[in-house]
């Protein structure tokens, strides 16, 4: 130690090469620490990842689409009701409009719209898609629509929670509609997003029941 101490006082030399050691160990100890602190902040990224993936997957709500089945759709707007009545088949799709007891239907064949003559019975002409659902825009009942909205919710108990900043662009409020899935049926209460397009809707909600079953 005594000839460490004089070595240190009496030679100039000793003394730099001694700094430049013991700067060089410094800065391999920082390395050291700023790899393993990166790769701790690295790991828990991926885990945050990993679980908020897994969260999401767990929230996602597929409705099997048979290629043939039969459906009922309910739709309740403010204090009326409607239906859609329906049999889908391979090659067409039959659809009854039901409003105030009266039925009007309709043939879905090719990519068009075909109405029923009123005397003639399996008589079809051409109409629109528009004239079709002109109670409801066709997306709200879409099965694959409401697939993408469900895999765009977030779950909460046996309901999910799509949120309007979720589907409609430039929206940033925290304004959800609903969607339930139990006994076979898929309720939703649309209200909360039309009133996005109608501040004096009530009540905007649809019942779809499928057979054969189409809820996992």
């Amino acid at each position: 130690m005594n000839d460490f101490m004089k070595k240190w006082k009496e030679d100039r030399k000793f003394r730099t090469k001694i700094k430049l050691l013991a700067y060089t160990l410094f800065v391999v100890i920082v390395s050291i620490y700023a790899f393993t602190l990166d790769n701790n902040t690295d790991t828990s990224l991926i885990n945050d990842l990993k679980e908020n993936n897994t969260t999401k997957q767990n929230n996602k709500e597929t409705i099997k689409i048979p290629e043939e089945y039969e459906y009922t759709i309910k739709i309740n707007i403010d204090d009326k009701e409607y239906k859609y009545i329906g049999k889908k088949m391979l090659d067409r799709e039959y659809i009854s409009k039901v409003i105030d007891n009266k039925t009007i239907n309709y043939m879905y064949k090719d990519n068009k719209y075909y109405i029923e003559d009123e005397m003639k019975i399996d008589n079809y002409m051409i109409t629109t898609k528009d004239e079709v659902y002109d109670i409801i825009n066709y997306n709200y009942i879409n099965l694959k629509t409401i697939n993408e909205y469900l895999s765009s919710s977030k779950k909460d108990s046996d309901q999910y929670l799509v949120y309007l900043k979720d589907i409609i662009l430039g929206n940033d409020s925290e304004e959800y509609f609903v969607i339930n899935i139990n006994d076979k049926k898929i309720f939703i209460d649309y209200t909360v997003l039309m009133k996005q397009f109608n501040k004096n809707i009530n009540k905007y909600q649809v019942i779809f029941e499928i057979k054969p079953d189409a809820i996992p």
